[in-house]
């Protein structure tokens, strides 16, 4: 299911790549950065989706398979083996990332070759083009992390997958309504403050502007929500499986 749904990325990726070459021909460059950007820019849409499911099925399937116990007999410890899952999920994400990334060098160099591009070629700092792809990441890490929590909690892979639905939706409405509150705005709020550009589905980085103002204390305010829905989530996954086992309850 992962590897389907990677593919379904990359064809989206190939998609949006493709239209901005023949609509745009004279405005487009698929030079090495703007083709890398591209093959990232999908993770927090697309790819959050994917990782919600991923998560939620790392652990639900040991439910519904009851396999989990066999595991822990065999490895000691509760927390280790959510943290496990988690791990499993973070390096799928980055295995995901470095896939897309060289996919869309491959699609850009073919379109560029192909199609004559005459655009000015997209050439970021290193800097800028280090966070900017590390930025993608963070969304599907906390939605993956959120459906963790709710496999755990309802023992479902189906309930893991809704529940980071749930979570994603609302966090993309309080962005809307209270953007001091969304991790999603937190994200582009540091994305900004770092690089002062945001990246689109096609890989442009353009400037942006600030969901919410960051003076004073309040420029600690984003990186303090991001950690936040970084740990707390698997935090609370680790520490109800490990209650959960130590009252008996199956």
């Amino acid at each position: 299911m992962g590897w389907v749904m990677l593919a379904i990325i990359g064809f989206f990726v190939l998609v949006i790549m493709v239209a901005d070459a023949a609509l745009f021909p004279g405005k487009t460059n698929y030079n090495f950065s703007r083709s890398i950007l591209a093959g990232a820019a999908l993770l927090p849409s697309l790819g959050t989706f994917t990782i919600i499911i991923l998560g939620a099925i790392v652990v639900g399937s040991e439910y519904g398979y009851d396999t989990w116990k066999n595991l822990l007999i065999r490895h000691s410890g509760r927390v280790p083996f959510i943290l496990s899952k988690w791990l499993t999920m973070l390096i799928s994400l980055g295995l995901a990332l470095v896939s897309l990334m060289i996919l869309g060098v491959i699609i850009g160099q073919i379109l560029q070759i192909a199609m004559h591009l005459t655009g000015l070629p997209v050439n970021p700092a290193l800097s800028t083009l280090f966070i900017s792809i590390l930025t993608q990441m963070l969304m599907p890490i906390i939605a993956g992390s959120m459906a963790i929590l709710g496999a755990v909690v309802w023992r479902s892979s189906v309930a893991g997958i809704v529940f980071g639905l749930f979570w994603f939706i609302l966090d993309a409405a309080l962005g809307g309504f209270a953007p001091m509150a969304s991790v999603g705005s937190a994200i582009t709020t540091i994305q900004l403050q770092l690089t002062g550009q945001l990246l689109s589905p096609g890989g442009i980085l353009a400037p942006g502007q600030l969901p919410y103002s960051t003076a004073g204390l309040l420029v600690v305010l984003p990186p303090l929500i991001v950690i936040v829905y970084l740990v707390v989530p698997i935090t609370l996954a680790a520490i109800c499986f490990k209650k959960r086992d130590m009252l008996g309850v199956s």
